[in-house]
């Protein structure tokens, strides 16, 4: 009932920012918690949050009445009985096997919550990334357009300059390759738009056409504050693979120790009983035993107690006995080879976890390098729309002043467009770029709770 009602809410919510034909990024984000996706990845995490409350339930008291009756033919006399019995049974030393299964599905619900928190921070990178490549397509389609009017006219002046002697056959075919080159990317823009956005509705889970207008720009982040180094020790303290790393170590360890135990702790029990036996017949009419295995860590209780019979049991006789039993295991191949596999597992573990440490280590490095030369990337493109923008200031003042033509006003105004759409086009790789360096740095991008 509570992710239906998550889904009523974020379906509702969803339906009214697209009903207003505009999606902004953080409505996309909202949004993205109620894609199939997201979904999956919390009933992944769900599914893993059962099995440990199945081995917490495993590792309980377990509690289990009987009953037998009898019905025999003695010489011809029949005899009856019935007797009641119950038996209780709980690990009481923390080396039981259920005490072992839940600490192995603790940290496996730890491994789980790791990976949904990766899986989330994959997904919401994905959908900011795709978001900006929309609106970036959606501008570089409106820059197609304006440039085919361009160089349709820039076509019919070299025309007619040519047939005036006042232009060469070669620069001629320059410019109507540069007209076909404008009419095929015009042609091909509005594909590259409805793929873009088709990509985004399909991470949201919805059609293409209910996405309306992407409203947010990308904005220009701050890389985060201190040395490279200081930003590798962070990472490999809270990074996912990281710490499912050391999660399997500890499995690994933990494997290890059961297997040492089984190998050298005896097999040793003790038992303490109380009983009622006829003095006639030696049976017992009621009896109570408790005992405690140490190998498997396990105590139990029993008692049983006749409710009828119709044998005469003459006097009865209080027996209280103890019992200890000890066995060493000397030669114990089986158990041996078995200490041998885990610890060479334990080995590999390790192992494999100084390589997810050098491999985080690198992506951290390099995902720094990338948000840097994307930040810088901004500066270049800033610059650019800069001389761009001074540039069509000069060719609009040319055409007031009657020096400049309308189509010089018009190349300097498709130069200012493409520039604008480089610097917005570098601010999105930026920011894309800084999610993943939070991302490298384990950092929780989505935010919210499990």
């Amino acid at each position: 009932m509570r992710i239906l009602r998550l889904l009523v809410f974020f379906f509702v919510l969803a339906s009214t920012v697209w009903a207003q034909g505009t999606l902004s990024l953080e409505g996309a984000l909202k949004a993205l918690q109620s894609s199939p996706d997201w979904q999956s990845a919390d009933l992944t995490y769900q599914s893993a949050q059962r099995t440990l409350e199945a081995a917490q339930a495993a590792a309980g008291l377990k509690v289990t009445p009987g009953a037998s009756y009898t019905l025999a033919d003695v010489s011809g006399t029949a005899q009856n009985s019935l007797i009641l019995s119950a038996s209780a049974s709980l690990g009481v030393l923390p080396w039981t096997a259920s005490a072992d299964a839940v600490r192995a599905a603790q940290r496996a619900l730890d491994r789980a919550s790791l990976t949904l928190s990766s899986t989330r921070n994959t997904l919401y990178t994905n959908l900011t990334t795709q978001y900006f490549a929309a609106r970036t397509a959606q501008q570089n389609n409106d820059l197609a357009q304006a440039n085919l009017q361009l160089q349709e006219n820039l076509e019919r002046v070299a025309e007619a300059k040519y047939q005036n002697g006042q232009l060469s056959f070669s620069d001629l075919l320059t410019q109507q390759q540069a007209l076909e080159s404008a009419r095929v990317n015009s042609a091909n823009a509005p594909g590259n738009l409805e793929i873009a956005r088709q990509t985004l509705a399909n991470s949201l889970g919805i059609a293409a056409g209910s996405l309306g207008s992407l409203t947010t720009a990308p904005t220009e982040p701050t890389l985060p504050a201190g040395t490279l180094e200081t930003l590798i020790a962070q990472a490999l303290k809270q990074r996912p693979d990281v710490l499912s790393a050391q999660s399997r170590l500890e499995d690994a360890q933990a494997s290890l120790d059961s297997a040492q135990r089984d190998r050298w702790v005896p097999a040793s029990s003790v038992t303490l009983g109380y009983a009622q036996r006829s003095t006639t017949t030696g049976t017992a009419n009621s009896s109570v035993s408790a005992g405690l295995d140490f190998k498997t860590g396990s105590a139990s209780l029993s008692a049983s107690v006749p409710v009828v019979s119709s044998v005469t049991t003459g006097s009865n006789a209080n027996v209280l006995s103890l019992g200890l039993s000890v066995a060493l295991p000397l030669l114990d191949p089986t158990s041996d080879a078995s200490v041998n596999s885990n610890q060479t597992t334990l080995s590999l573990t390790q192992l494999a976890l100084e390589s997810a440490q050098r491999a985080a280590t690198l992506d951290v490095r390099q995902k720094y390098q990338q948000a840097q030369t994307a930040k810088a990337q901004v500066g270049i493109a800033k610059a650019a729309l800069a001389t761009a923008s001074q540039t069509l200031k000069t060719a609009q003042a040319k055409l007031t002043a009657g020096t400049g033509t309308a189509l010089d006003v018009q190349n300097a105004q498709v130069n200012a467009q493409q520039a604008q759409v480089n610097l917005e086009s570098a601010i999105a790789t930026s920011q894309t770029a800084f999610l993943a360096l939070q991302n490298a740095l384990g950092i929780n991008l989505a935010g919210g709770s499990r």
